[in-house]
């Protein structure tokens, strides 16, 4: 039992207990405090004291910070937080003089184990928690006068997909809004805790955050009984020397983040002033946590990648069982999270997949195989290119107009960060460099969260940018305005209206900071003039056109020139959808025609063009298409 303090000592400290004390992100959230020794509490730095794991049992130690500590003051509880008379115990350790408590709820059974015991998961994920809040409320607000700090450790399961009636989707964007409608014991759990942490949040008997976590790669120790494990066992199995079988298909995305992540966002959600918490958050005090989409196939790549080629044998061998029903569930869920609210307090990015392997050989390297060493990891970048090198971002990188574009530039000189939703024709893109600097940055750009993290890795390799290409871009089928569908509408607006305003904003504060710089938003001649069936599209790029002035307006304060170009019929995959071949496309008199197009040559040379003038001229707005195709009179 720990050595309590005098009266004074435990007025100026804070008593900090850890449910799923014993897990992994208990150990490593025990190993950041004891790394630490302060917590934010009340708007003033204090020093830790007591600090309480609570857990059903005490596995192994994972973490060396807990195996080596000599704090005196650090309490190992073992007990179910379904008992009340446990919990009880739990909080009769707190002193009575106690003038700051925090509370970290991380204990749940998982999804897994869930759907194997409904009681079990009930019992300890609803009742459980219900008897750790109204303890708090009992032994901390009503007896000590204050409210403890509450964190709870939600998860991303709260929110459903895969059924034909949900709300959502596996390719739509979810964010703290989302309605709750889970399709396991474990989401509906957390979703219910959700709902009390606000509402006991909101009376004032506890101050509380919640922080919805995607899956956490890479653990450390023994698979546990996520249905999603294997994106731990990915690497943590190999690096162990270990073989493995993966149940879940090679190109499955998934949400996922880091250990260190995770903790870090937990104490910045804590260490927030209450001010911050309600100008942000107000009554619904929990958000999600940024993350990353990745696949085991990323996961593998990186690995390799990440493994000198000369110790790559010491590796366990990876192969795949697909379960296609496991695969499918898995592949239901959504993977793009808007996580504003979180980045508003913060709380940074999600790691990449590289990240998250070295950090996990970084903070467990007694859990890799002898003998494995790391390729020696690229030093950010800034010093390994002239300073006179420029730095191109372009969006949509992987096929079409925006790969010609980053060949082109590439070719003269810059250095180009390709970004789009697909890293595997970003690699295509990249391959066809020729081994030019490069930087391939998966991003969808309605996602705010997800365009920040593009720029910030762009700033972190290189220390600037000098010009974004903005020309991400979707379509949508043709439909006379009567029968266009709202979700085409909107899916159609966000790609091509929302992409463009968060790249702008994020570019343009950068550019600032730097001395100036260069947008070129790619247009259409739809932003001037529609083709029959065009709604969706047309009045996506007639607001690009009014972005375009506002962002050139507005970029002059900055030296930030913006201009647009208005392509017409370019050879793409995408203009092929409208003017078909063999049919071509539909005109305003209901006939169809074979229009001309140029070819991807030559708009890549059009905004080289562009690229080229100095900063004290600007295109404001360039049309470009094939000399004879049908434009001037059209409708």
């Amino acid at each position: 039992m720990a050595s309590l303090n005098s009266a004074s000592e435990n007025k100026a400290q804070a008593i900090v207990i850890i449910t799923g004390g014993g897990g992994f992100l208990g150990q490593s959230l025990a190993s950041a405090l004891l790394e630490r020794q302060t917590i934010q509490g009340n708007g003033v730095v204090l020093s830790l004291g007591l600090l309480v794991l609570a857990d059903v049992v005490f596995p192994e130690i994972l973490q060396p910070v807990l195996e080596t500590s000599k704090w005196d003051k650090l309490v190992k509880l073992q007990g179910d937080i379904s008992d009340p008379t446990f919990v009880d115990n739990l909080f009769g350790l707190i002193p009575s003089d106690a003038a700051h408590v925090s509370i970290f709820h991380l204990g749940a059974v998982m999804s897994g184990d869930g759907e194997r015991d409904f009681d079990l998961c009930m019992n300890v994920n609803l009742y459980g928690f219900l008897h750790l809040i109204q303890g708090a409320r009992k032994y901390v607000y009503e007896r000590l006068g204050f409210p403890a700090k509450f964190i709870l450790a939600s998860a991303g399961a709260t929110i459903g997909s895969g059924a034909p009636t949900d709300y959502i989707g596996k390719d739509d964007i979810i964010s703290d809004a989302t309605r709750a409608t889970p399709h396991t014991t474990y989401g509906a759990t957390k979703a219910c805790a959700e709902l009390l942490l606000s509402d006991y949040s909101r009376r004032g008997f506890v101050d509380a955050r919640g922080l919805r976590l995607p899956t956490i790669v890479v653990r450390a120790g023994k698979p546990n009984a996520a249905t999603t494990g294997c994106f731990s066992g990915v690497v943590r199995e190999p690096l162990a020397g270990v073989d493995t079988t993966l149940p879940i298909a090679r190109d499955v995305l998934h949400a996922v983040t880091g250990k260190r992540h995770a903790i870090d966002a937990m104490l910045t959600l804590h260490n927030a002033s209450l001010e911050q918490i309600e100008s942000v958050l107000g009554y619904d005090r929990t958000v999600f946590l940024p993350a990353v989409a990745l696949s085991l196939g990323d996961l593998e790549d990186a690995l390799w990648k990440t493994v000198t080629p000369d110790t790559q044998h010491k590796l366990g061998k990876i192969t795949y069982q697909v379960d296609a029903h496991l695969s499918a569930v898995v592949a239901s869920f959504p993977t793009k999270i808007d996580a504003r609210r979180a980045r508003r307090l913060g709380i940074p990015s999600a790691p990449d997949a590289d990240t998250l392997i070295r950090q996990y050989v970084a903070d467990f390297s007694s859990a890799i195989a002898s003998g494995i060493e790391l390729v020696a990891p690229q030093s950010g970048n800034i010093a390994a290119f002239p300073k006179e090198s420029k730095v191109a971002v372009i969006t949509g990188a992987g096929s079409g107009i925006g790969q010609a574009v980053a060949q082109r530039l590439s070719r003269g000189g810059w250095i180009v960060v390709l970004a789009g939703r697909r890293k595997t024709t970003l690699r295509e893109t990249a391959k066809t460099l020729e081994g030019r600097a490069c930087l391939c940055v998966p991003t969808d750009v309605t996602i705010e969260s997800e365009v920040e993290a593009l720029f910030e890795t762009v700033h972190t390799n290189y220390g600037t940018i000098d010009l974004l290409f903005n020309n991400a871009g979707i379509n949508s089928t043709a439909a006379s305005f009567a029968d266009v569908e709202f979700a085409d509408f909107e899916r159609v607006l966000r790609t091509n209206v929302c992409g463009p305003f968060l790249c702008g904003k994020a570019a343009m504060k950068r550019m600032a900071a730097n001395g100036g710089g260069r947008i070129i938003n790619n247009g259409s001649l739809s932003a001037q003039t529609p083709r029959p069936g065009s709604a969706c599209y047309t009045a996506s790029k007639h607001a690009v056109l009014g972005l375009t002035r506002c962002m050139a307006l507005d970029g002059r304060a900055f030296n930030v020139a913006c201009g647009q170009i208005d392509f017409g019929n370019v050879v793409s995959e995408m203009s092929l959808r409208t003017n078909k071949v063999g049919t071509g496309a539909l005109q305003p008199n209901g006939t169809t025609l074979v229009e001309s197009s140029m070819s991807l040559k030559d708009a890549a040379e059009t905004v080289w063009s562009m690229v080229n003038l100095p900063l004290e001229a600007n295109v404001l707005q360039m049309t470009v298409m094939a000399t004879t195709m049908p434009f001037v009179g059209r409708g």
